[in-house]
């Protein structure tokens, strides 16, 4: 997919854009006032926004791209190990996931990689960017979804560990979810816009509790739509090594990336970047008027998505349980 001219003068421009933000936060910091911090924050923001739309104003596609996409805590890394072992017949060659499947926004596009760059077919990438603004080729994109009330309960948990440390009570979290003031913003638009799918991306809509239900079904989905024939020999290893078990056995090599943040403050056990894995686990710490405040948003984001995605999503039709629950496939969206 080869970039028009007017596109390219137009990443030119936000290229001369993104060097003006930097000029202005350097200056800020050196000038070193405390006053000026908020201001920093917005100018480093408006750098990340920008240098994602410069990305995606250059990127050619590939076929042999792939995508993985979630909204954060909706199973991203539990997908990227699915793939990894299916594309390695399930080995465990990294040190960090982040190797083998980087992250888009935070690892690829701040050091100026491009996805054609990467070793391997298919070349794998990680993101949590909405349908706007992911760039669009002719590659395959994987959208993982999940229960937005489980999304909320495990994002409040991750705020509590992770600079910039989020300081509130559950409650006041969910309020700044539900209006979509958090990283990555609106759950509800971001979920809305992929299955959507307006420009008819290839994309394959995987849901948590379909994966948690029936890992091997969930796993032959993916296969067959990424095009990887699984030798039968090697399958109970992949479902071994993509389970719930042998992930947090092995923590280190799928937690926030340590070379991109600082290091967290100590958490007590049981609490580490993967947690529970369970469905349905919000109901023990949201109540129901905000289960039937986020009721009526969904409703009105998503009503029209299909019965069976309504009643996983909004939490009608997901059972409560562990991570090895009986239930239905993934789906298909586009």
């Amino acid at each position: 997919m080869r970039r028009t001219r007017p596109r390219r003068k137009l990443a030119a421009l936000v290229g001369w854009t993104i060097s003006l933000v930097v000029r202005m936060v350097s200056l800020l910091r050196f000038i070193g006032n405390s006053v000026l911090r908020p201001t920093i924050m917005k100018l480093e923001l408006a750098f990340m926004r920008l240098s994602n739309l410069r990305y995606r104003l250059v990127y050619e596609g590939s076929p042999d791209d792939l995508f993985i996409v979630t909204y954060p805590k909706s199973g991203t890394t539990w997908i990227q190990m699915i793939v990894y072992q299916l594309t390695t017949d399930g080995e465990i060659g990294f040190g960090h996931i982040d190797e083998v499947s980087p992250h888009l926004e935070e690892t690829l596009v701040p050091m100026g990689r491009g996805i054609s760059d990467l070793p391997g077919k298919p070349r794998v990438v990680k993101s949590h960017l909405s349908y706007r603004d992911i760039p669009k080729g002719p590659g395959r994109y994987i959208y993982g979804t999940r229960n937005g009330l489980d999304v909320a309960v495990s994002y409040y948990h991750q705020s509590l560990k992770w600079p910039p440390r989020n300081q509130r009570p559950l409650d006041q979290f969910f309020r700044r979810f539900m209006a979509g003031r958090v990283p990555y913003g609106s759950w509800f638009e971001h979920v809305a816009g992929w299955l959507r799918n307006e420009q008819g991306l290839e994309v394959l809509v995987v849901n948590y509790e379909e994966l948690s239900a029936d890992l091997e079904a969930g796993v032959r989905r993916i296969a067959d739509f990424c095009g990887i024939a699984i030798d039968p020999a090697a399958l109970p290893r992949i479902l071994e090594r993509s389970s719930f078990a042998f992930m947090r056995e092995h923590e280190a090599r799928f937690a926030i990336e340590r070379r991109m943040l600082p290091k967290p403050q100590p958490a007590a056990a049981g609490t580490g970047f993967i947690r529970q894995g369970r469905v349905g686990g919000w109901r023990e710490e949201l109540d129901a008027a905000a289960a039937s405040e986020f009721q009526r948003e969904f409703d009105r984001w998503l009503r029209d998505v299909g019965d069976d995605r309504f009643r996983i999503l909004s939490g009608q039709g997901a059972r409560d349980g562990a991570a090895d629950d009986p239930g239905r496939a993934p789906l298909r969206a586009g």
